[in-house]
C-alpha cells in the first residue's frame, strides 16, 4: 500500500506540474503587462515591411510591436492567431519569398500546433480526475488515468513538435534575407518541460497499473475456498470418542461392583 500511494503520488505531482506549465503556455500573450508579456513565441525584425513595426513579437493571440524595450501597439486579439507574415502584414515584395511561396506551411502549423495544445490540456485536466480517485479506488483510476496521460502527451508533444518545426523555420528564413529573428526560450522550455514531465508522469502511471494487476493476481492464487467438513468432522471425532471412553469406564466400574457383591454373597453361604 506504501508503494502504491507513494507512485500515486508522484504521477500526480508530474500531472500537475504538466498541467500548470501547459496553461501558463497558453494563457501567456492575454496580457501586455506583467510578468506574461515575457512569454511570446518569436521575435524578429520587420523593418520596412508595409503595416508592420520594426521589431514584431508573436504572441499566443496578437502579434505587437517592442520599442525601446517595452510592448507597443498590437493586433486585435484572436484566439488562433496564426503565425504567418503574408498574412499579418500582406503580401509584400519586401517579404522574404519563403513566406509568400509557402504561405500555408507556416499558417498550418502554428494554427495545428494550437489546436493539438488546447486537446493536451483537456486530457490533462481529465487524467487529474482518476489520478485523484486512485487513492480510493486505485484498479478503476489507474487504467483511466493511464489512458488519458498518454493521449495527453500524445497531443502536447505533437504541439510542442509543430510550434518548434514553424518558429524554427520562420527564424531562418528571416536570417536568411539578412533580418535578425530569434525564438523565446522561456516559452519553448515550459512547453517541453511540459512534455518531459508527462513522459515521467505517464511510465509511473504504467508502473501503478502493473503493481496493481500482479497484486491482484497473487490475491487470486492465495485464495482458499473454506472447508467446513474438516472441523466439523474432526469435532465429531472428539465427541465420539470421549463418549465412548465415558461408556467403556463406567461399564468398568459396573462390572467390578457386580464382582463385589458376588463374592459377598459367597461369603455369606459358606
Amino acid at each position: 500500500m506504501k508503494f502504491k500511494g507513494f507512485v500515486s503520488s508522484l504521477s500526480l505531482l508530474f500531472l500537475l506540474g504538466s498541467g500548470l506549465l501547459t496553461f501558463f503556455v497558453i494563457l501567456s500573450g492575454a496580457r501586455t503587462t506583467g510578468v506574461l508579456d515575457k512569454f511570446y513565441w518569436f521575435e524578429a525584425d520587420t523593418s520596412g515591411l508595409p503595416g508592420a513595426p520594426d521589431t514584431t513579437r508573436w504572441f499566443n493571440y496578437h502579434w505587437c510591436a517592442y520599442e525601446n524595450g517595452e510592448i507597443g501597439s498590437c493586433s486585435g486579439k484572436q484566439a488562433d492567431l496564426p503565425f504567418s507574415p503574408r498574412d499579418n502584414f500582406g503580401n509584400s515584395p519586401d517579404l522574404p519569398a519563403s513566406f509568400r511561396d509557402n504561405r500555408n506551411t507556416y499558417y498550418y502549423l502554428s494554427r495545428v500546433g494550437w489546436a493539438m495544445l488546447l486537446i493536451g490540456l483537456f486530457f490533462v485536466v481529465l487524467a487529474l480526475i482518476p489520478v485523484l480517485l486512485s487513492f480510493f479506488k486505485v484498479g478503476v483510476g489507474a487504467v483511466l488515468s493511464t489512458v488519458s496521460i498518454w493521449l495527453a502527451l500524445f497531443f502536447i508533444t505533437l504541439a510542442a513538435c509543430l510550434y518548434t518545426a514553424c518558429y524554427v523555420k520562420g527564424r531562418n528564413t528571416f536570417r536568411d534575407a539578412g533580418r535578425s529573428a530569434s525564438m523565446n526560450t522561456k516559452m519553448f522550455a515550459f512547453l517541453w518541460t511540459s512534455v518531459f514531465l508527462l513522459l515521467l508522469s505517464s511510465f509511473w502511471s504504467i508502473i501503478l497499473s502493473v503493481t496493481i494487476g500482479v497484486q491482484k493476481v497473487k490475491g487470486a492464487n492465495t485464495y482458499q475456498p473454506y472447508e467446513g467438513t474438516s472441523s466439523h468432522d474432526d469435532s465429531y471425532n472428539v465427541d465420539k470418542h470421549t463418549y465412548e471412553s465415558g461408556v467403556n469406564d463406567n461399564n468398568r466400574q459396573n462390572i467390578k461392583w457386580w464382582k463385589l457383591r458376588y463374592k459377598k454373597k459367597d461369603t455369606v453361604a459358606v
